[in-house]
């Protein structure tokens, strides 16, 4: 099922909040590639590209993130060229993710540099890439794959992958709500940025 974003009105201060977040494609294969578009950078800057159905995702070391269509979450946070963000944003993001996962019963933890596991299965990933385009600005963006209701075998797609994927849905038994799960992530994600960018 869709995304139903019409409805979410964000409580964000670093964040674009109230209805106007989030840049929505129903496919595309990459929102990193949108994220760090010079166009998007410089006129969009703390919006969230997000998709249901992501084609090419991308993960650390030039892998790549699979991801179900309709069933999980992948979006790019547009970051601007005015703050260097770095590893710590990283870590505080994933020890966001961590917190909502334990909210929802669900143990989990921060497998450096930059994914979140539940025992040895990988539940979410966090990207945060630089471009530079020309001589102009250094340009970010931070991504982020998690799995909420899909059920696929990464080894499926990936006979090298090291390990498995879960989901919210495979350690809970059931589906849950994604954009619950979204509007949570956002919110705690943009307390992190706002507390590095006022360092």
């Amino acid at each position: 099922m869709q995304l139903i974003l019409k409805d979410i009105d964000l409580k964000t201060n670093w964040i674009k909040s109230g209805k106007e977040s989030f840049i929505y494609f129903e496919t595309i294969d990459s929102t990193l590639n949108i994220a760090l578009d010079q166009q998007y950078q410089e006129s969009s800057i703390g919006k969230i590209v997000i998709t249901d159905n992501q084609t090419s995702g991308k993960g650390s070391y030039n892998k790549s993130w699979y991801s179900e269509p309709y069933k999980d979450l992948t979006f790019s946070i547009i970051l601007g060229s005015s703050n260097n963000f770095q590893q710590n944003l990283i870590d505080e993001t994933c020890s966001a993710i961590a917190r909502i996962l334990n909210e929802y019963q669900i143990e989990a933890y921060q497998k450096l540099p930059n994914d979140i596991y539940v025992k040895d299965r990988k539940i979410a990933g966090i990207l945060l890439s630089n471009v530079q385009i020309g001589n102009s600005e250094n340009y970010q963006a931070l991504s982020v794959g998690i799995n909420i209701n899909s059920n696929i075998e990464l080894k499926e797609f990936d006979i090298n992958a090291k390990a498995n994927h879960t989901s919210f849905a495979k350690e809970l038994g059931k589906e849950i709500n994604r954009e619950k799960v979204l509007v949570k992530i956002i919110e705690l994600i943009d307390k992190t940025i706002q507390k590095q960018v006022d360092q």
